[in-house]
């Protein structure tokens, strides 16, 4: 249990960003020396670039669809594509691949942190998403509700706005 809240964070750093994932591991291991909990390693991975790339695309295509190439994701975009890459094999092809988090949980972990971020669009898009691995509408809109006392009414009720056109 301990290694899936590290999981988590992990998952959380591609949305909020390195400092505020090690920040909240940093925390959690502190909680977990205190209370004598062990926290085994992870195993560590260093696949080439080329296997990040071509996984990370497929579970991008796996998981948005024609919509995970559109926006600040096109093709077509040369100022984002100079860093989208980059998304497609760490976000896409290290971290969404990583083991101790199925696609299902992976998918909330995404909605809630762009919810908390105040990020609607992301969290309309990831919520359209996550009705491809496998949740259901409720589901996903119970995930932001669950924000809402830690990040704050508003921004869960603006997702759940922005939620409200693609979750039908």
């Amino acid at each position: 249990m301990p290694r899936s809240i590290v999981k988590v964070f992990i998952q959380c750093r591609i949305y909020a960003g390195l400092p505020a994932s090690e920040d909240a591991m940093a925390v959690a291991e502190a909680v977990y020396a205190e209370r004598g909990i062990e926290l085994p390693p992870g195993a560590s991975r260093d696949d080439p670039i080329e296997t990040l790339d071509r996984r990370g695309r497929a579970l991008l295509e796996a998981l948005h669809g024609d919509r995970g190439y559109s926006g600040y994701a096109s093709p077509d975009n040369t100022t984002t594509q100079a860093l989208y890459p980059v998304a497609i094999q760490y976000g896409y092809g290290e971290i969404w691949d990583r083991p101790g988090l199925d696609r299902r949980q992976r998918a909330l972990v995404a909605v809630a942190a762009f919810t908390a971020l105040k990020l609607e669009a992301q969290a309309a898009k990831f919520g359209q998403s996550a009705l491809n691995v496998g949740l259901s509408r409720t589901e996903i809109i119970e995930a932001v509700i669950q924000t809402g006392p830690y990040s704050g009414l508003a921004p869960a009720l603006n997702a759940l706005a922005a939620l409200s056109q693609g979750l039908r």
